[in-house]
């Protein structure tokens, strides 16, 4: 157990000793923790006092002359400094002290100095806060500052001027006026004996003797004026005019005022200057102006309207609005204008053109200034020619289309491509329309034409051929190409003419039945309607399933048909009733056969018309014109109908074609152009075809019914049978007659 105690007593003796010496060492540790700023736990707050602002007065003192410097102590730290001093120095030395008090964060205090220096020279005045470093701050580098440099003039003189020169506000011509004059010494010094001289409209007047006149001191002077005309006059005054009196400042000697003298007191409208927007218009787009107008006359004008002139012409325009103004302001009025030319443009502006408001000047409302106009032209240029088929033979309709683009800086207006075709015994050339092209766009345009034999053709092409556009380069607008034509292959007897001959019999059934003499290979899609045709009734047939491009046919009927179909055929060729492809850029062929006894006939019907829709898509793939997009009818040749747009919506384009007959069609963008509405051969033509079936006889003129170059002729074949079976007929009946009655 002793054992046990006396550990037990050098534990707590050990215990002891530790905490005894541990605590005060803990307490002198509280004791000294001081927040630092790298610590990251605080932050110390200190003042930081710098000098805003040097200053002194007066500003150029003579010399002996006391100065008040001026400096204001700032505090830009984030507590209040303790009180310090700031110290003036004059080239780097002591000048002055001055004691600065405590000073929150933020605020400021002056503290001046009264200096009475003893030199002529120029003295450095700097300051300093804190100078003894009582404050501790946060920057101890910026408590210098310093205020520029004091130079002591070294003589006194004085300082003659003419301190007002007064008249009457309104004088009026022929009468007294007096004009006051006041003379003022404003120097450091004693003024010598000097000359007062009056000038009115720069002719001298009179002078007087101004005696010397001490610092600050003023002398008086007047002159009884009778003005003896109406208008500006200006009245000047000036003191020591031949400079005889030594002054601090030899360039305040004079004044001058203007005066308006009138029997009736008037605005003065004049423009003071016309700045363009930009230094070069543009032909065709808005041009921005500011209009620079001031009064100058005595009263205040009222609210006037301006004009403006391009090159001597005034375009229909709005008027210019000036506001009212007060005698002696001015306003910056804006207006815009459209240049008409390129080059140089004069631009004119007539404030009041018509006089409504009098003004003591009426000749001087009018600015004229010349603006540049950008002269910027379009450029075309033709990029490609292709052909349809790319590998032509002779015989075929080719499609030439002319890619054309406008490379210019401005959109081209509608002008002419002429195009010019040598071949080895055949010569063509014609021109076509090109319409207008904006700015980097293309159009493509296309012309056609049949070669007669084969060889090697060189065709050139001429954008502008006519030089009705004004372009950037005129030369670059042709384009050469070759191109190879093949012999047309000759088909076999087997061929292509049997194959139409079968197509036609199998569609020789009643057309009222909706089925035509086509052949059914070649229509693409067709639609039915029915409608009862009664001779004074208006008819109108509406394809409602709207599958092909006809939307609807109406006509006033001269004849009764009664239940009589409408049929549409869209073809996938030209019609075996068409000798010639349809002319222009053909859109889609199709037939239109109303019945198959003549209802469809001109001399059956009037005030007939077809309505059509045109894709839009189409339009502008083909960068087709609308304008030009048209109803094609076949009557021995292509004949263009009456066409007009009624209306349009997202998919499409609708026209409406006054219709003279029903039978083979083409829309086609059609611009008229010569040579391509040839005559056929077939001078019966569709409408003779029609004839025939309303007769019951077959088709005579067309291929339906030719096989290997042989017409087919059933009617022929029917008329003999009728002529062999009738005298038959007629003795049987005879027999048995005679027999009955035996």
């Amino acid at each position: 157990m002793k054992v046990n105690f006396s550990h037990s007593l050098v534990y707590v003796f050990i215990i002891t000793l530790i905490i005894s010496g541990i605590m005060p060492v803990l307490a002198a540790a509280d004791d000294e923790v001081i927040p630092s700023e790298g610590d990251g736990n605080s932050t110390v707050l200190l003042p930081d006092l710098m000098i805003e602002d040097l200053s002194w007065s007066p500003v150029d003192p003579e010399a002996g002359e006391k100065v008040t410097v001026t400096a204001t102590v700032k505090n830009q730290g984030d507590t209040a400094s303790g009180a310090t001093n700031l110290i003036f120095y004059s080239n780097g030395n002591n000048i002055g002290e001055g004691s600065v008090s405590e000073l929150e964060a933020g605020n400021s205090e002056k503290i001046s100095i009264s200096w009475d220096p003893k030199t002529e020279s120029t003295l450095e005045i700097s300051a300093k806060v804190d100078e003894r470093n009582l404050v501790e701050e946060k920057n101890e580098d910026n408590n210098v500052i310093s205020g520029g440099f004091i130079t002591f003039k070294k003589e006194k003189f004085p300082d003659l001027i003419i301190n007002s020169l007064t008249y009457p506000a309104e004088p009026n011509p022929w009468e007294f006026h007096d004009v006051f004059i006041s003379v003022k010494n404003q120097g450091t010094a004693t003024s010598e004996k000097a000359v007062l001289a009056l000038y009115i409209n720069g002719t001298y007047i009179r002078e007087w003797e101004i005696p010397k006149l001490s610092e600050g001191e003023s002398e008086y002077r007047s002159y009884a004026w009778i003005p003896r005309s109406e208008g500006r006059v200006e009245i000047k005054a000036i003191i020591d005019k031949d400079n005889l009196v030594a002054e601090s400042n030899e360039g305040n000697n004079e004044k001058v005022s203007t005066v308006i003298v009138a029997e009736e007191f008037l605005p003065d409208l004049i423009i003071e200057d016309l700045i363009p927007e930009s230094a070069e218009g543009e032909v065709g787009k808005p041009l921005n102006f500011t209009l620079k107008v001031k009064n100058q006359g005595i009263v205040p004008s009222e609210e006037v309207r301006a004009q403006y002139y391009i090159n001597g012409t005034a375009p229909s325009q709005a008027s210019i609005y000036i506001p009212a103004l007060s005698e002696g302001t001015g306003a910056d009025v804006p207006f815009s204008l459209i240049p008409d030319r390129e080059g140089q443009m004069e631009v004119r502006v007539l404030i009041d053109s018509e006089t409504l408001v009098y003004e003591l000047n009426e000749s001087n409302n009018d600015f004229t200034k010349i603006v540049d106009v950008k002269i910027i032209r379009p450029d075309l240029i033709i990029e490609s020619l292709s052909l349809n088929p790319e590998s032509p033979q002779t015989g075929d309709n080719i499609t030439f289309t002319v890619s054309i683009k406008n490379k210019g800086l401005k959109d081209s207006a509608r002008n002419e491509l002429s195009y010019y075709i040598n071949g080895t015994n055949s010569t063509h050339s014609n021109k076509i329309s090109i319409p207008a092209i904006a700015v980097g766009e293309t159009a493509k345009v296309p012309f056609y034409w049949t070669p007669k034999e084969e060889g090697s053709l060189n065709i050139r092409l001429v954008a502008d051929s006519g030089n009705t556009i004004l372009e950037d380069d005129e030369t670059n607008n042709e384009l050469t190409k070759t191109v190879s034509i093949s012999k047309q292959a000759i088909p076999g007897n087997g061929g292509s003419s049997g194959s139409t001959s079968g197509g036609s019999s199998s569609g020789s059934s009643n057309m009222g039945s909706g089925v035509s003499k086509e052949p059914a290979r070649n229509v693409e899609i067709k639609e039915l309607a029915t409608r009862n045709i009664i001779s004074g009734y208006h008819v109108r047939y509406d394809f409602a399933k709207n599958v092909t491009c006809i939307t609807y046919i109406e006509l006033d009927p001269i004849k009764t048909f009664k239940k009589t179909t409408a049929t549409v055929e869209v073809l996938k060729n030209k019609s075996i009733f068409v000798q010639k492809n349809p002319p222009g850029r053909v859109y889609k062929q199709l037939n239109i056969w109303v019945g198959n006894k003549g209802a469809g006939l001109p001399a059956s019907n009037k005030n007939a018309y077809t309505g059509f829709k045109v894709e839009k898509e189409w339009i502008k793939s083909n960068s087709a014109d609308e304008s030009n997009i048209t109803l094609l009818w076949y009557d021995s040749k292509w004949k263009p109908l009456v066409t007009k747009k009624t209306g349009e919506d997202k998919k499409y384009v609708y026209f409406r074609a006054k219709t003279s007959g029903y039978s083979c069609f083409a829309i086609s963008e059609y611009t008229g152009e010569e040579g391509t509405v040839e005559e056929s051969s077939d001078e019966g033509g569709v409408q003779e075809t029609l004839r025939s079936w309303e007769s019951g006889k077959a088709i005579l003129n067309s291929s339906a019914e030719r096989e290997n170059g042989i017409e087919k002729k059933p009617m022929g074949v029917a008329k003999v049978l009728l002529a062999v079976s009738l005298p038959l007929f007629m003795i049987l009946v005879e027999y048995f007659v005679l027999k009955k009655k035996i």
